[in-house]
């Protein structure tokens, strides 16, 4: 938690001098909810006659009961003259107790001065009082995991994989992705990822111990994966 609050710090000291809304892109969060399912989109919305090529970060931090989670997602766009584009979409399952901090900012391709953000929170008093913006200078977090489980049975794995690997020491340089593909019946695929790469796949199982278990292997999976690229970068060293 300390780590996160030390690069959750003010955004905007860097950007000050332009980090005024523009009147003519806007940038939104648009909810809708579905029982524990929160979904979440980005959209980007251009009011005036002319293209905008622009990029987008759109952050959300989670905390309950297993700790706070990180998921961020970017990209490039452009914008049409009078056009709104959705940007992403996110799934979040949320408690009730469960607190939601959301943050969307729009920044032109070309000059990567600020154009437009906007924010969503839902229990903010689970979080600390320095979480208030995100540093655009350290976006790329180090130790992130990203859920993108869909089902109550993935949800599952993820926070006691999560609740496992918030308690190393060390976290991981890359961005691990928890990823669900649902199936026939109950059950579902689950991936873990780091940078795009899977580590270890299962078929779920509608069990708390079996969630447990699979988030163990999942770790040890992680850890060699670590080990063999640390041997390697050190045979690459001249």
């Amino acid at each position: 938690m300390k780590t996160l609050i030390a690069i959750l710090v003010v955004f905007f000291l860097s950007q000050k001098s332009f980090a005024q809304n523009s009147e003519d892109v806007q940038g939104k969060i648009i909810t809708e909810n579905h029982g524990d399912l929160l979904q979440l989109k980005a959209v980007a919305i251009n009011s005036s006659d002319l293209y905008r090529d622009l990029n987008y970060i759109l952050i959300s931090l989670k905390k309950g009961k297993s700790g706070t989670s990180t998921n961020k997602q970017s990209g490039k766009f452009s914008l049409r003259p009078n056009d709104t584009q959705a940007l992403s979409e996110v799934r979040i399952n949320l408690q009730k107790n469960d607190g939601l901090k959301v943050f969307l900012f729009l920044k032109d391709e070309k000059t990567d001065h600020l154009v437009s953000k906007d924010s969503l929170e839902i229990n903010a008093a689970q979080f600390s009082a320095e979480i208030n913006y995100i540093p655009e200078k350290q976006i790329e977090l180090s130790g992130l995991t990203v859920d993108d489980t869909k089902t109550r049975i993935g949800q599952m794995f993820y926070e006691s994989f999560f609740k496992k690997y918030n308690q190393i020491p060390k976290k991981y340089t890359g961005t691990i992705t928890v990823a669900e593909m649902p199936t026939i019946g109950r059950s579902s695929r689950i991936t873990v990822s780091i940078d795009d790469q899977i580590i270890y796949a299962f078929m779920s199982k509608p069990d708390e111990d079996a969630a447990e278990q699979e988030a163990e292997r999942a770790l040890a999976y992680l850890a060699q994966y670590e080990q063999r690229n640390a041997l390697r970068d050190k045979e690459f060293k001249y």
